[in-house]
């Protein structure tokens, strides 16, 4: 999958990264950093996205609305990194 940096991609490895340190002492970012985790994990794997995948990346983000979760800033900044990437890929949907 394109990125649009490598910059830009390690800040969201990061945020999953700081998801799951968090996610020791406060169970609400659990979800956050599973679902960051599996969606990098794509993001690195996906060499052309179909529309199939995107819409497997879409279900997940949107997954962790049906459970608590800490919903803070940098989950917020988390989907807009990802709606970034989701576009120039050519996926044109607000995930935020």
């Amino acid at each position: 999958m394109k990125i649009i940096s490598p910059e830009h991609f390690e800040r969201m490895e990061m945020m999953s990264r700081n998801f799951g340190a968090k996610s020791k002492s406060n169970s609400l970012f659990l979800s956050e950093h599973e679902i960051s985790k599996e969606i990098n994990g794509m993001i690195r794997s996906i060499k052309k996205p179909t529309e199939t995948e995107f819409k497997n990346i879409v279900e997940l983000i949107k997954s962790i609305d049906n459970t608590e979760h800490y919903d803070g800033s940098q989950w917020y900044d988390y989907k807009i990194h990802l709606n970034a990437i989701l576009r120039i890929n050519g996926f044109e949907l607000n995930i935020i």
